[in-house]
């Protein structure tokens, strides 16, 4: 018996045996002696023993790992999703806003159809700007800015009636270049005053 053994684990690899020597209490008294002496032969020892469950305790971890990626995905792949997520609240939020505000405070139609077209807008910036979200200069911006937006365009359509729809285009874009000139010019005057703080108190 102890020789079928010993036959058989000297055909076993190092990684088989080291295996094996960590589920030894499973083994028939036998077969531990047999391991053993096919251990000392290879020259493997006690250090080896602990570095390879190391090993294979980390390769556990991992495809533990691998699987939760699988079931929930990563860390990216949610955090994508939250963005979504967010990009979708706020542009419901600002949709609702300028939809039923004007119909709630009974507001002429040209006002109506300047505030669509300062919504698309509006909306477009929030979305495409969700990494300045925690910054209160982002939302004044665009506070200010759509509030220009919206005269300037009702004054448009005041001008000359109803827009086309290039037109329309032309005006969503004008909402996007006030936006990034409003943001522009805030961050320089906070830029200015930390700047001009920082030096009065050197």
């Amino acid at each position: 018996m102890l020789n079928d053994f010993s036959t058989e684990y000297s055909e076993r690899s190092d990684d088989e045996l080291l295996l094996l020597a960590s589920d030894r209490a499973s083994l028939t008294t036998e077969a531990a002696a047999a391991l053993d002496a096919e251990l000392r032969r290879r020259n493997l020892t006690e250090s080896d023993q602990v570095k390879h469950q190391q090993f294979v305790k980390r390769n556990e971890q991992r495809e533990a790992k691998k699987r939760r990626r699988k079931i929930f995905g990563t860390r990216r792949d949610r955090g994508a999703w939250l963005d979504l997520l967010w990009a979708i609240l706020a542009m419901a939020l600002i949709s609702f806003i300028y939809l039923v505000l004007p119909n709630r405070f009974h507001m002429k139609p040209d006002w109506q159809e300047a505030a669509v077209h300062v919504m698309f807008a509006s909306v477009f910036v929030a979305v495409v700007s969700r990494p300045w979200w925690r910054k209160i200069g982002f939302w004044m911006s665009l506070l200010l800015s759509s509030a220009i937006h919206i005269f300037v365009v009702h004054a448009w359509i005041q001008r000359v009636g109803n827009l086309s729809r290039g037109q329309g285009k032309l005006a969503i874009l004008l909402g996007l270049v006030l936006f990034f000139a409003v943001y522009g010019f805030v961050w320089l005057l906070r830029r200015n005053f930390y700047g001009i703080a920082a030096r009065d108190h050197t």
